[in-house]
C-alpha cells in the first residue's frame, strides 16, 4: 500500500510540474503579443483622444499597422490607426463599417465560407477590413473598403499544398 501511495503523489506531483511548465511557456509565447498590444493602447491614447480600448489588432500586408477600437473622451466609438513609423489616425466608427457590419457584408456576400481571421488594416494606402478565409479547399485574402463596406476588386488566392 505504501509504494502505490507514493506512485501515486509522485504522479501528481509529475503532473503539476507539466502543467506549471506549460503555462509558465504561454505566457513566455504571449508575452511579446501582449506587450505589443499595450504599447499600440498607449501610443493611441497618447496621439489621439482616446480614453477607453475595446479591442486592438495587428494587420501586416504593405506595412506593419495596429488598429485600436475604442471610445473617446466624448464617449464615441472610434477605431485608431497606427502605421509603423507614421501619424496615428482616428475615424468615428460611425464614419466606417463596423466588425459585426462587415461580417454580416462578408455573410451575404459569400455564403457558407469559413472566416479564418478579420482585421482592420492598410491595402493600398486606405483603410480596410482584411478577411483571410478558407472556400472548399483554398485560402484566400479578400479586402473590404472600411469606409463603405464594398469590396475591393483584388482578391488572392493562396497555393494548396
Amino acid at each position: 500500500m505504501k509504494n502505490r501511495t507514493k506512485w501515486i503523489l509522485l504522479s501528481i506531483v509529475i503532473l503539476l510540474i507539466i502543467f506549471f511548465g506549460l503555462y509558465r511557456f504561454y505566457l513566455y509565447i504571449q508575452e511579446d503579443i501582449w506587450q505589443g498590444e499595450n504599447a499600440a493602447v498607449a501610443q493611441a491614447r497618447q496621439e489621439t483622444g482616446l480614453v477607453e480600448s475595446d479591442k486592438v489588432w495587428k494587420s501586416v500586408w504593405d506595412e506593419v499597422c495596429w488598429v485600436v477600437q475604442g471610445k473617446n473622451a466624448d464617449g464615441v466609438e472610434v477605431m485608431v490607426w497606427l502605421p509603423e513609423g507614421k501619424a496615428a489616425v482616428e475615424k468615428p466608427l460611425s464614419e466606417g463599417v463596423s466588425e459585426p457590419q462587415i461580417r454580416k457584408i462578408i455573410q451575404d456576400q459569400l455564403p457558407g465560407i469559413n472566416i479564418v481571421r478579420l482585421t482592420p488594416g492598410i491595402y493600398n494606402n486606405q483603410y480596410v477590413w482584411q478577411l483571410f478565409y478558407k472556400d472548399h479547399s483554398h485560402y484566400y485574402y479578400r479586402f473590404y473598403s472600411f469606409s463603405n463596406g464594398e469590396s475591393l476588386s483584388e482578391m488572392f488566392t493562396l497555393p494548396n499544398r
